[in-house]
């Protein structure tokens, strides 16, 4: 079950007409991590992929979900996360490991060393219609959330920032968006707000979790007591001299509950010869649910009440 630590947040910088969203996850993020042995120099890209998939699913006008995927030949053979428009989210990387992670320099391994090929592929699946939207984000940066700056700048025609940290025990996200009427509040405040998140997003964003201390209290937002607490007083910190609207918090929780119907629904689908011929070749119909890491299991009697029921 997902905490009220795991959230999605709006803010709008009123006096300088930008917006920006936060996401942060706890709990969930653990769990996600849990789910595989991931080693450390993988964890900040999971992270970026799970945080934006968030930011996606959350600006969704219908339902459905958003999911990233990379297929590659690199070091990440597969990477991918999705998020429904309810905010249920599901994340992870499957390792090639008999490729060899370039170490990197000071700051890491870079995108490219994970996918030295590839392409990204972000689809945008509507369940009322059936219908489904993809398109290419190239990977040009240096990290995932730089090919997002770049592709919303280009897909939104909004200047667009955004930073990701991600640490053993949460993952914070900020992006920041310049409307159309910001140069003419303030000349300089785009590049102003960029600068204090780009100082403040190392530390802050890798603390963004529950109980953190060190945290100034908030002095504007949805005040004291609330579940955002924690995110108000990180945007006092980002931008303390700034006029910020902070809206309604949205819980993100777990996408991979197990679901026997939908995978019996699967079944169904394939049809009772398809079905019958891999119990005959197996003895026992498994059916891995890749991205959450489970497995279902239905023997010859399982498979006859789905077929005669």
């Amino acid at each position: 079950m997902s905490s009220p630590s795991d959230l999605t947040d709006r803010f709008l910088l009123e006096n300088l007409d930008i917006r920006g969203q936060v996401v942060r996850l706890g709990p969930l993020w653990r769990t996600i991590l849990a789910r595989r042995d991931y080693p450390e120099a993988y964890r900040q890209l999971l992270g970026e992929f799970a945080a934006i998939a968030v930011l996606i699913g959350s600006g969704l006008k219908h339902p459905g979900r958003a999911v990233l995927q990379v297929m590659g030949h690199g070091p990440v053979s597969l990477a991918v996360a999705d998020c429904t428009h309810d905010l249920a989210l599901r994340a992870m990387l499957k390792i090639d490991e008999k490729k060899t992670l370039a170490a990197g320099g000071g700051e890491g391994p870079n995108i490219h060393d994970f996918f030295p090929t590839g392409r990204l592929v972000l689809t945008i699946e509507n369940t009322q219609t059936a219908r489904h939207f993809q398109s290419i984000v190239p990977l040009e940066g240096a990290t995932l959330a730089e090919c997002f700056e770049r592709y919303f700048d280009r897909s939104e025609q909004v200047p667009t920032h955004l930073w990701v940290q991600a640490t053993p025990e949460s993952v914070g996200a900020l992006i920041l968006q310049k409307l159309p009427k910001a140069d003419e509040k303030d000349p300089n405040g785009w590049a102003r707000v960029q600068q204090q998140a780009a100082r403040n997003a190392p530390h802050c964003l890798s603390t963004l979790s529950p109980g953190v201390p060190n945290l100034p209290g908030p002095t504007n937002g949805r005040g004291a007591g609330g579940e955002g607490d924690d995110v108000s007083s990180l945007l006092t910190v980002f931008f303390p001299h700034d006029d910020i609207r902070l809206f309604k918090a949205h819980p993100v929780k777990d996408g991979c509950s197990r679901s026997e119907e939908k995978v019996v629904a699967m079944l169904k689908g394939l049809g009772r010869t398809e079905v019958e011929a891999a119990l005959a070749e197996q003895g026992v119909m498994k059916v891995h649910d890749e991205i959450c890491n489970q497995e279902y299991r239905f023997t010859p009697a399982d498979v006859a009440r789905i077929f005669e029921g």
